[in-house]
């Protein structure tokens, strides 16, 4: 049976960037590397909201980016 384990986490704020010339959203990323597996979606949440304010442009979204090592 194969197993999987969670080797690095990024966590990522999706940022407004207004509209382009088309009318089309611009989407900005703020990537933070190095989260511990063990964060819970709770906790990345709290620090979202706390650092929203604190950026020039609105937050559309957070993400959690998970890249596993599987065995077998």
């Amino acid at each position: 049976m194969a197993n999987s384990t969670i080797t690095a986490s990024v966590f990522v704020m999706n940022l407004d960037g207004g509209l382009d010339e088309k009318g089309e959203q611009i989407l900005l990323a703020k990537s933070f590397r190095n989260i511990k597996p063990a964060a819970s979606y709770d906790g990345l949440l709290a620090v979202a909201q706390q650092l929203a304010p604190l950026q020039k442009h609105a937050l559309l979204s957070i993400e959690r980016n998970d890249t596993s090592e599987i065995t077998g």
